[in-house]
């Protein structure tokens, strides 16, 4: 860990009006008191408002709301088992796109005995984050809108060791972080529509894409790319039926009077990837305990179970639209639909819709 982020780390950790001394912080980080100025210094230029006083030593006055990939390694670092990597942008295509290229680079993750190979020991756990995206990524070849100052936008490069056996799973497990994440960070309880969608008051504040990276060798899908983004404001642009679809967090909090608590970008994304990792460990390890829990959280959240829904045809699909009623989600994630003539369906992929609009 860099000097400046022990100094951060340490400068954090100091309860409310509690200073910590140079010297106190040289010793820690077995460097110099020329070195501790030098990383103050380098974290005001980051953004970080710092106080010092004479006598006293250093304290933190407030955070940045700017991503940082040190500040994310430095939050996420904890619960991994292997090195944590972070890349951020002001702008880019897609955080989804930036992660396929660094898999391209890569090749082969893993050896045969399903070891991460030299290249790949740099793009396991990659965090690719983005203050806005140009072309933003949607299921179904959708355009996911990103604009600055509204949201996060991010995605995780992950490769498990026996690669990704149910790309389902791990979908849900990112929509189950989401929705833990924005409770615990912000008070609210979010639903899940399945598949991949999170909603607050009615609304949508969170899509996910979930892609994978195949080895054509093996036939194994070496590594999946998570891509998750969230609105945190509202998109003062958007107009028309669309907002019937598409909220914020801000939004939330506002309908109930609520003010919005002091979340920093670096803190809400850093919060969805450890629970993350953690879920996608345990898969990998076959901890059957933590990926019954994840399911049972993700059931618990439903937005459909119980409801009356229209299930539309994907592309090249030969069926038409039919009426059901959502009776349960599977333990592979399939949605259990009975149809109005009592017929028992299980939908692994497709849109289902409440209203005479989608919510996509």
């Amino acid at each position: 860990m860099s000097t400046k982020n022990q100094v951060l780390k340490a400068l954090d950790s100091l309860k409310n009006g509690e200073f910590c001394s140079g010297e106190e912080l040289a010793a820690a980080c077995s460097v110099s008191r020329a070195a501790i100025w030098k990383a103050i210094k380098s974290l005001e230029d980051d953004g970080y408002k710092i106080q010092a006083v004479t006598n006293r030593g250093y304290r933190i006055l407030s955070h940045p709301d700017t991503l940082n990939s040190d500040e994310l390694v430095r939050l996420i670092s904890d619960v991994s088992q292997s090195p944590v990597h972070a890349f951020t942008f002001d702008s880019i295509d897609s955080t989804n796109s930036e992660a396929k290229r660094r898999a391209v680079e890569v090749g082969a993750f893993r050896d045969s005995e399903g070891n991460l190979c030299e290249k790949a020991k740099s793009a396991h756990i990659s965090l690719f984050a983005a203050e806005m995206q140009t072309g933003g990524k949607g299921r179904l070849g959708r355009t996911f809108v990103s604009p600055a100052d509204v949201g996060v936008y991010f995605s995780l490069l992950y490769s498990p060791k026996k690669g990704v056996k149910n790309p389902a799973l791990y979908t849900a497990a990112a929509a189950v972080s989401v929705s833990r994440t924005i409770s615990k960070l912000y008070g609210e309880e979010p639903c899940i529509k399945w598949v991949n969608d999170v909603f607050l008051n009615g609304k949508k504040v969170s899509g996910i894409l979930v892609e994978g990276i195949s080895n054509f060798e093996t036939g194994i899908i070496d590594a999946a790319v998570v891509g998750i983004g969230i609105n945190i404001r509202k998109n003062q642009n958007l107009s028309g039926e669309i907002t019937k679809i598409i909220g914020s967090i801000e939004e939330a909090k506002s309908a109930k009077n609520e003010e919005m608590p002091h979340v920093t970008k670096n803190e809400l994304i850093a919060e969805v990837i450890k629970n993350l990792i953690q879920f996608y460990d345990s898969f990998e390890s076959d901890d059957e305990k933590t990926q019954s829990e994840m399911i049972a959280e993700y059931r618990a959240s439903s937005l459909l179970i119980g409801k009356k829904v229209t299930v539309n045809p994907v592309a090249g699909s030969d069926f038409e639209s039919y009426s059901a009623t959502v009776r349960e989600i599977s333990p592979e994630i399939k949605l259990v639909v009975e149809t109005e003539h009592g017929e028992v369906k299980k939908l692994s992929s497709g849109e289902v819709s409440l209203h005479s609009y989608d919510f996509v």
